[in-house]
C-alpha cells in the first residue's frame, strides 16, 4: 500500500474506515436523525454560520448547489479565477446564470487590490471565486474581496474544497453567503459529501424564489426535511456520514478547529522550506502559498512522480491546466501524519540530487 499525499481523497486512519462498517440504518430513523443533526449543528459552529446540509456527493455537487439555489435566471456572475477549479465555477456559473470572467496567470493569487477595480466596473448582482486553487497550491487573500463584494451589494459564493478547514474561514466576518467544501480534504474523510453553509442573506434569496431548477439539490427541500425531522429529502450515503462524524471527534481531540487550521499551516511552512531547500521553486507567488498543499515547479515532473511511487510507494500529483507535467504537489491536509512527511521529503530530495 502506498503513502497518500494527494489533495484528495487523503489518508484516512483506520477510526474514521471503522465507522463505515457500522450495521446500516434507514434514514427515516432516529438514529440517522441525531447522526446528522450533530454534523450539521457542529459544522455550524465551526463555520459560524445560519445553516449546513450534507449532501451526498462531490465538492462540484456542493458548488452547483449553491449556484442553482443563488442565482436567478440570466443573472449576472462575476467570477475571479486562476486556475482550473475557478474554470470549473465559471462554467456552473455559466450554466444557471450570465457569466462575467476574469482570470489572472497560473501561480498568481487575488487580493482586493486585484479585484476592486473589477468589481466596481461590473454589474454583476452575483460574485463567486475560490478560496484555495487546488491545481496550482494558491491560496488567494479572499476575505477582503468577499467583504468589498458583499458591501457593494452582491450576493458571494465561495468555493472551498480545499481550502476549509486547512485555513482559517468565519462566514460572517468574511460575508459569504453561499459557501462549500468537501468531506476528503481538510475534513480528513472519505470522499462522497459535499458541504454547503448558508448565511441569512442566502436562506432569503432560497426562501423567496418560486421556482429552484433542481430536484436533489434544491435548498429549499434541504431545509424543509431538516427542520421537520433532521433528515435528508432524499437517501443519503449513511455509512460515509459516520465517518464525517468521527473526523470532527477527532478535530475536537486535537484542540479544535483554531488548531486544526494552525497545524496545517505549520506542516505547510515547513513542507515549503524543505523543498525550497532542494532547489525548487515554489508555484505560488509569494504570500499567497496554500496551507494545505505545496505546489512546485520541477522539469522532470512526470519522471519524479513515477519514481517516488515505483521506489518509495509514495503518491504524489503533478499540476493541472497549464503547468501540466511542468509542477508537482504534494498534500498536507486532514489526518496527515508528520513523519509521512518527512518520508516524502527525504525520498524527494534523494531523487532531485539524482
Amino acid at each position: 500500500m502506498s503513502l497518500l499525499l494527494s489533495p484528495g481523497p487523503v489518508r484516512v486512519p483506520e477510526e474514521v474506515l471503522l465507522e463505515q462498517a457500522r450495521p446500516m440504518i434507514t434514514h427515516r430513523s432516529k438514529g440517522f436523525s441525531e447522526l446528522y443533526s450533530n454534523i450539521c449543528t457542529r459544522l455550524k459552529t465551526y463555520l459560524n454560520s445560519e445553516e449546513v446540509y450534507v449532501l451526498t456527493g462531490s465538492g462540484t455537487l456542493a458548488n452547483e448547489t449553491n449556484i442553482l439555489n443563488c442565482c436567478l435566471p440570466k443573472e449576472k456572475v462575476l467570477v475571479l479565477l486562476n486556475g482550473e477549479f475557478g474554470d470549473r465555477l465559471a462554467e456552473i456559473a455559466g450554466i444557471y446564470g450570465t457569466l462575467e470572467k476574469h482570470s489572472i496567470p497560473a501561480g498568481k493569487g487575488w487580493d482586493l487590490k486585484k479585484a476592486k477595480p473589477i468589481i466596481d466596473s461590473s454589474d454583476a448582482t452575483v460574485f463567486a471565486m475560490v478560496y484555495n486553487e487546488t491545481g496550482y497550491g494558491v491560496r488567494n487573500n479572499t476575505k477582503e474581496i468577499f467583504q468589498y463584494a458583499k458591501k457593494k451589494g452582491m450576493m458571494t459564493i465561495m468555493d472551498s474544497v480545499s481550502g476549509w478547514p486547512a485555513m482559517p474561514f468565519d462566514q460572517k466576518e468574511f460575508m459569504v453567503d453561499f459557501f462549500a467544501t468537501a468531506s476528503q480534504k481538510a475534513l480528513g474523510a472519505p470522499p462522497g459529501m459535499g458541504i454547503v453553509s448558508l448565511s441569512r442573506d442566502a436562506i432569503e434569496r432560497i426562501e423567496s424564489r418560486d421556482k429552484i431548477p433542481s430536484v436533489y439539490c434544491n435548498l429549499h427541500k434541504h431545509r424543509e426535511n431538516y427542520q421537520k425531522n433532521q433528515q435528508t429529502p432524499s437517501t443519503p450515503a449513511i455509512s460515509i456520514y459516520y465517518s464525517l462524524r468521527k473526523c470532527l471527534d477527532i478535530i475536537d481531540r486535537e484542540g479544535g478547529i483554531e488548531k486544526w487550521a494552525q497545524k496545517h499551516k505549520a506542516a505547510s511552512e515547513y513542507v515549503q522550506s524543505r523543498v525550497k531547500g532542494m532547489g525548487f521553486k515554489l508555484i505560488p507567488e509569494p504570500g499567497c502559498e496554500s496551507w494545505s498543499l505545496t505546489a512546485f515547479y520541477c522539469d522532470n515532473a512526470e519522471e519524479i512522480k513515477k519514481a517516488m511511487l515505483e521506489k518509495y510507494k509514495i503518491t504524489i500529483v503533478g499540476c493541472k491546466g497549464e503547468l501540466k507535467g511542468k509542477g508537482l504537489r504534494i498534500a498536507h491536509m486532514g489526518n496527515f501524519q508528520m513523519e509521512d512527511l518527512e518520508f516524502c521529503l527525504d525520498a524527494l530530495e534523494k531523487l532531485a540530487k539524482k
